[in-house]
């Protein structure tokens, strides 16, 4: 009997406000949003996918044949093309396949230029306990969705714990139960759904036992930050608590690089201990800067950190490379996120420049890319261009001490090589790739100058990291920014050892 892999995707379908198709918002947060997901074979065969959608709080699915997948190859399947789903729905999937699976999913508003990516996870990633480093109502115009996904075969209740990032105080507490395999969506400024008042900037952690018998139970949680002025979002997915540590990577740190700044949020995951960080920022040739810190953070709570105002007082204008946040005390555990976003004062072109990426606690010897896009210059940088016409950007990290090789391939929708990226990273450094970069454009039918855009108007294309064979334990993170003029969004590589 083959083995199957799940993979587990937190689906958001037109589930804001309704909207016609020419209506235009002017905020993220009442928009209605669709979503495609992309995914990727990383198994050494071809293998038919499965999708089981669920409607939130239902247990019963709708059943998708998405098809076959070759080895290396990429899909996708518009939810909105699922027969029985319509506007307003809300909900999560699950995707089956007899090999190893990746797959990250686009939220867009087909008015609007904005995209957000968010992964899926794997059944290894459920965890009893999930946190989400930053959830805001209300504040700085944003505010966020986030849901939880029951990944049990039996009814699982949660408690969800709010706490206050300004005190540390435990700001509310709720209690819910999900079905089999279904999930619950969490909206920030719904005082009926959080408890909370209308103003609020904190963190959660989530705890989940199985109904029937209060055994830990198998959750995952994704979440969207959404503008309340201006149609501009971001997504991310939680982190479990076996991702949590004592020391954290942020592969992307920056002030005023390219007009943006970035802000990490780091959660202490102890309910019942502080705990005490340093941030250090290495440059783009691995050297160390400078150190920020050190902050003290109560139980469950968040620290806002911004790379341009170290305490060390260093001037950071200018600055692009990386973070590394390490507990004082080896005992600690932490998750971090960071956000990339333009600075007020800048130019409307980066405006909508919002981004939102998990650190990560190790590296990985391969990791893979489900979305990759290149596009040609007229038509990336037309004034028509509304999301549809993309570069993707994918910043590698070395997290050895000493310089390491890295192979990036890049792959055709049907998993075959276009082309390949040979790359030497410095020792805690990063260094960038992307199609272009790889002589992989216009290859196996694509458009000439493009990959992933294909002259039958199909679309599709991904790449894969690996260590080189002269260090095939090396280990790197990635972040990819999927990108045209005036808006981005990053995703996680993801990690495949």
């Amino acid at each position: 009997m083959k083995k199957r892999y799940l993979f587990i995707l937190l689906i958001l379908l037109l589930t804001f406000t309704p909207i016609s198709t020419n209506q235009v918002s002017a905020q993220a947060r009442t928009l209605s949003w669709s979503v495609i997901v992309w995914y990727q074979n990383v198994g050494d065969q071809a293998t038919p996918v499965e999708v089981n959608i669920f409607p939130e709080n239902s247990n019963v699915p709708i059943v998708y044949d998405a098809g076959v997948i070759e080895a290396s190859g990429t899909a996708s399947f518009f939810a909105g093309d699922v027969h029985n789903i319509s506007a307003g729905f809300r909900g999560n999937a699950v995707l089956s396949a007899s090999q190893p699976m990746t797959a990250t999913m686009m939220f867009f508003n087909p008015n609007q230029s904005v995209r957000m990516f968010s992964n899926g996870f794997t059944t290894s990633d459920g965890s009893n306990q999930f946190l989400i480093a930053t959830t805001l109502s209300n504040m700085w115009s944003r505010t966020t969705i986030f849901s939880i996904q029951n990944i049990e075969a039996e009814p699982v209740t949660i408690t969800l714990n709010f706490y206050d990032a300004e005190d540390g105080s435990l700001a509310s507490s709720r209690e819910y139960q999900i079905p089999a395999n279904s999930s619950k969506y969490i909206e920030m400024d719904k005082n009926t759904d959080t408890g909370l008042p209308p103003v609020f900037n904190g963190s959660v952690i989530i705890d989940a036992v199985k109904t029937a018998n209060g055994q830990p139970a198998r959750v995952v949680s994704s979440a969207n930050e959404l503008y309340t002025n201006r149609n501009v979002g971001a997504s991310f997915g939680g982190l479990p608590l076996d991702r949590a540590s004592n020391k954290v990577y942020l592969s992307t740190g920056l002030c005023t690089a390219f007009n943006l700044d970035t802000y990490y949020a780091v959660q202490n995951t102890s309910y019942t201990e502080s705990v005490e960080i340093v941030v250090e920022y290495f440059d783009l040739n691995g050297n160390s800067i400078t150190t920020d810190g050190p902050y003290a953070i109560g139980p469950g709570q968040k620290q806002s950190i911004r790379t341009c105002d170290p305490s060390s007082g260093r001037n950071m204008t200018g600055f692009s490379g990386s973070a590394v946040i390490t507990t004082t005390d080896p005992s600690g555990r932490i998750v971090a996120l960071g956000k990339a976003q333009t600075q007020r004062s800048k130019p409307s072109a980066t405006f909508n420049v919002f981004t939102i990426f998990n650190g990560e606690e190790r590296g990985y010897s391969r990791i893979g890319f489900p979305y990759v896009r290149w596009t040609s210059d007229s038509l990336y940088r037309a004034s028509n261009n509304m999301g549809t016409d993309q570069r993707t950007f994918i910043a590698v990290q070395n997290l050895e001490p000493t310089a390491a090789k890295v192979n990036v391939y890049y792959f055709d929708n049907n998993g075959e090589i276009v082309g390949v990226h040979n790359l030497t990273v410095p020792g805690f450094s990063k260094v960038n790739t992307n199609p272009h970069l790889a002589d992989a454009l216009g290859k196996n039918g694509m458009n000439p100058g493009m990959f992933g855009y294909y002259t039958d108007g199909s679309f599709g294309g991904g790449a894969i990291l690996e260590a080189h064979p002269d260090n095939p334990t090396a280990e790197f993170i990635a972040i990819v920014r999927v990108q045209h003029p005036g808006w981005g969004e990053d995703y996680n590589g993801i990690g495949l050892d």
